[in-house]
């Protein structure tokens, strides 16, 4: 057990050891062609591409002529995935992340089979183990973003409410507000803000916004200003009332997870921190009885 436990620990020091090399190897400078998404243009830049990444990318062009519905189940969990991370996993399409994963779950089976044993378990936990660890590294950087859109959100829609009274129209609030706060919120305002400027219809870009935020509030948000703009509604009391909306949910959602903490915390209580108490109490005892023949 204490080897298998080993063996996925392995792959998971690999794959991080690898995303260390590869910013390293990004220092590298070669000539490429990237594509503009909002001008729709192809225009030659230079920038730094790690050579994982091409390999990857090419092994993704395999991946996508797979058709198992399994398999494209696990594609669309994982396009998920890489829609509400950000910026971090930008540089991957979903096959090449699929791609990436693969390489990680080999390259920890390989380590495995020429650092810690040949087992045949030993091989199959590693590359698991190597395997999902890119994948729970892409959950967890869609968690921490949708956890800072959420928080800066009542925030945001306060301020931009203020900036309404100051005489500003919504759009215009709304990149005040983009450029004053900072982080995944702001990222998504300015790139809504993008869209409309370039003829994008209103309505549609802040619902593509709140769909690539991930956060059911943000959601409701974008829900409640369309509907404020097609009622020519006052925009800055419907922000006021919608920003003590969702701070109320929010202190809901925290009383409702203080509430559950006693009853999560009980299982390791019971396992693993119960018998460590009655070890100390009761170990010293049980020793000096077999020692003095009390047993």
């Amino acid at each position: 057990m204490m080897i298998f436990i080993i063996a996925i620990l392995c792959g998971g020091a690999f794959f991080f050891a690898s995303s260390y090399l590869l910013k390293i190897v990004s220092g590298m400078k070669i000539e490429s062609k990237i594509y503009n998404v909002i001008a729709k243009q192809s225009v030659n830049k230079q920038f730094f591409m790690p050579a994982f990444f091409r390999w990857t990318q090419k092994l993704g062009k395999q991946l996508a002529k797979i058709h198992h519905s399994k398999f494209k189940a696990y594609i669309d969990k994982l396009s998920l995935a890489l829609k509400f991370s950000g910026a971090k996993y930008a540089h991957y399409d979903v096959y090449q992340m699929a791609a990436a994963q693969c390489v990680a779950g080999f390259a920890a089976a390989l380590l495995c089979i020429f650092i810690i044993s040949s087992n045949p378990i030993l091989i199959l936990g590693a590359a698991l183990g190597g395997f999902f660890l890119p994948f729970l590294s892409l959950k967890e950087a869609a968690a921490k973003r949708s956890g800072q859109i959420l928080k800066q959100l009542p925030d945001a829609v306060d301020l931009m409410s203020i900036i309404l009274d100051a005489g500003l129209d919504f759009f215009g609030a709304m990149s005040k507000a983009a450029s004053i706060l900072k982080g995944p919120l702001a990222d998504e305002f300015n790139a809504a803000i993008s869209k409309i400027s370039l003829g994008y219809e209103r309505k549609a870009a802040l619902t593509e916004m709140a769909a690539n935020c991930g956060v059911d509030e943000v959601v409701f948000f974008a829900k409640t200003v369309n509907m404020a703009l097609e009622s020519g509604s006052g925009m800055s009391e419907t922000l006021k009332r919608l920003a003590a909306q969702i701070r109320r949910e929010q202190e809901n959602k925290a009383q409702k997870k203080a509430q559950e903490a006693p009853v999560k915390i009980l299982i390791p209580l019971i396992l693993f921190i119960f018998p460590t108490i009655f070890i100390v109490i009761f170990g010293p005892i049980v020793i000096n009885l077999i020692r003095t023949g009390g047993f």
